[in-house]
């Protein structure tokens, strides 16, 4: 998944600019080859953890605009500039699901949009799976509802397909993706419940109804 378009610099200087800052900041934080399989040290100093263990700074941190996670002192991603032109060389480079999640809470912090928030709730979603935790199963809850009470016809591209030798990049409904995960979800994720129906009667009480025999989409529930 990729952004299609990306903005554009408004002189050739500007441009110098940003790609010196997008190589400094991918230098800064994609130093996966080199994690330490022990404490997840990287050879430029700054930590990227591999456990799957979750603590929240603040109750809302990676759900909708809360800004919080950007004063987390465990988020390594904190005073990197993440955005729409690196963030998925980032997410790429993350050696754990806990480090896509600072990553992803990071941009959406930065950035709110339904993209980013889908990956927050995606990379919690791993960490339950992971490890177990309850509160990883909560917050992965509650940031999938977050795509779909504030981003429901927010997109993330699929790509690139090579069509007569250029690349295309597809858009597809977040919402649809929260729908997947949270009712049939596929490796590496697991069940965030014991029965698929369970998540159907949630998206109910939210106000939602989810066809999963049909287009597997989300209508409101009036």
């Amino acid at each position: 998944m990729k952004k299609l378009f990306e903005q554009r610099a408004h002189n050739t200087k500007l441009n110098a600019l940003k790609a010196a800052l997008l190589s400094v900041s991918i230098l800064m934080v994609t130093g996966c080859a080199e994690v330490d399989s022990e404490d997840g040290q990287v050879s430029n100093s700054i930590n990227l953890p591999v456990d799957s263990v979750l603590t929240l700074f603040c109750p809302d941190a990676g759900i909708a605009g809360e800004p919080c996670v950007l004063n987390d002192p465990d988020n390594p991603y904190a005073t990197t500039p993440v955005s729409d032109a690196n963030k998925f060389d980032l997410n790429n480079a993350a050696p754990s699901a806990k480090a896509r999640y600072y990553l992803w809470a990071t941009a959406q912090a930065m950035s709110p949009r339904g993209e980013n928030q889908f990956n927050v709730a995606a990379a919690l979603h791993e960490m339950f799976t992971q490890s177990g935790s309850v509160l990883a199963r909560e917050q992965a809850i509650r940031a999938y509802r977050s795509v779909l009470d504030n981003y429901f016809n927010s997109a993330t591209f699929f790509g690139p397909f090579v069509v007569n030798g250029e690349d295309v990049f597809i858009p597809g409904p977040v919402r649809k993706l929260v729908g997947e995960n949270m009712h049939a979800p596929t490796a590496p994720l697991g069940a965030l419940f014991s029965q698929p129906v369970e998540a159907l009667g949630l998206f109910g009480q939210w106000g939602y109804t989810y066809d999963d025999q049909g287009t597997k989409d989300f209508s409101f529930n009036f």
